[in-house]
């Protein structure tokens, strides 16, 4: 018998359209190093917009073969699903917009 997945999330991830963009776009080139990608995938997955998937942390775990710590600090450092250059937090808590990447 399958184990019935719970959803729970201990970090919500919401990005506006712009930040999804840019979050596949950076996948899309696949030129930066392998744990900003890692990152970026996390929080497409994790996105709980109306855009995203809103996966949770146990699926992305699963899914992208990582760990639950990573899951965290992918998510914290968005600051609320906010963005700065690609997947940094940003430092003044400012939800206005993402840095270039």
């Amino acid at each position: 018998m399958a184990a019935k997945e719970i959803s729970v999330k201990k970090y919500v991830v919401r990005l506006s359209g712009e930040e999804r963009e840019r979050l596949e776009a950076l996948l899309r080139k696949g030129k930066s190093p392998a744990q900003r990608m890692l990152k970026a995938r996390i929080l497409l997955k994790a996105d709980v917009s109306e855009a995203g998937e809103g996966w949770s942390d146990s699926r992305i775990i699963k899914a992208l073969d990582t760990s639950a710590s990573m899951i965290y600090r992918g998510a914290q450092a968005t600051g609320g699903g906010r963005l700065r250059g690609g997947v940094e937090p940003q430092a003044t808590g400012d939800a206005s917009g993402c840095a270039d990447f």
